[in-house]
């Protein structure tokens, strides 16, 4: 099984912002740090995406595709708890890369958790965020023989498997709630084996 340095680097970074946020929150009756922490209780997010697929080769396989993602922000209510702390954010995301004559098309989707790793934005407009994602990733095969062929491991119609994503980002303020988010990513998933699938990503997010 191979391991690569985003993977520990997402990781600690999200337990380690989790365990600060636990610490230094106060339990409030409202949910004011929604908006001054991300801008707004939700982000809605756009943007293209492009995978480095992992091969049987040396080299790896490129494809293009788009991608989209709902957040909720900041304190979460529950039973009148606040359950998740002012600097995490929970939601679904949804990405589509076709077939550009590889043989086959892909479809993730999934939940996703997003940490801000600074209390404020850096020069104040830069905000680093850590985040995890799960969810599946299905591999749809139009012409088997020039999917086979790419090298990345398929059947022959439809495959299905789990991917776990780590994630390293940066949001730019743009004006007022609009921003600019870029993200490195690896979509590891575990079909026959461990594949480390690089996913480079970037678009705009809007706070509402």
């Amino acid at each position: 099984m191979r391991h690569n340095s985003i993977l520990r680097s997402g990781l600690v970074a999200v337990a380690f912002a989790l365990a600060s946020n636990a610490v230094g929150a106060q339990a409030t009756t409202s949910n004011p740090s929604a908006s001054s922490a991300w801008g707004g209780p939700h982000t809605i997010e756009g943007y293209y995406t492009h995978y480095r697929l992992d091969t049987s080769g040396d080299d790896r396989l490129g494809m293009h595709g788009l991608g989209g993602r709902l957040m909720w922000n900041g304190s979460l209510r529950f039973a009148g708890l606040e359950s998740l702390p002012s600097r995490t954010a929970i939601g679904v995301f949804a990405e589509y890369a076709p077939s550009q004559d590889r043989g086959f098309s892909i479809v993730h989707a999934g939940a996703q958790g997003d940490v801000r790793l600074a209390s404020s934005p850096l020069f104040g407009r830069l905000t680093p965020i850590a985040s995890l994602a799960a969810g599946a990733l299905w591999t749809d095969v139009q012409d088997a023989s020039r999917a086979i062929a790419t090298g990345f491991p398929l059947g022959t119609r439809r495959t299905t498997t789990l991917a776990i994503t780590p994630a390293l980002g940066l949001r730019l303020g743009l004006w007022r709630e609009l921003g600019l988010r870029a993200d490195v990513r690896d979509v590891m998933t575990f079909r026959h084996r461990t594949l480390n699938n690089w996913q480079f990503a970037t678009g705009l997010s809007l706070a509402f």
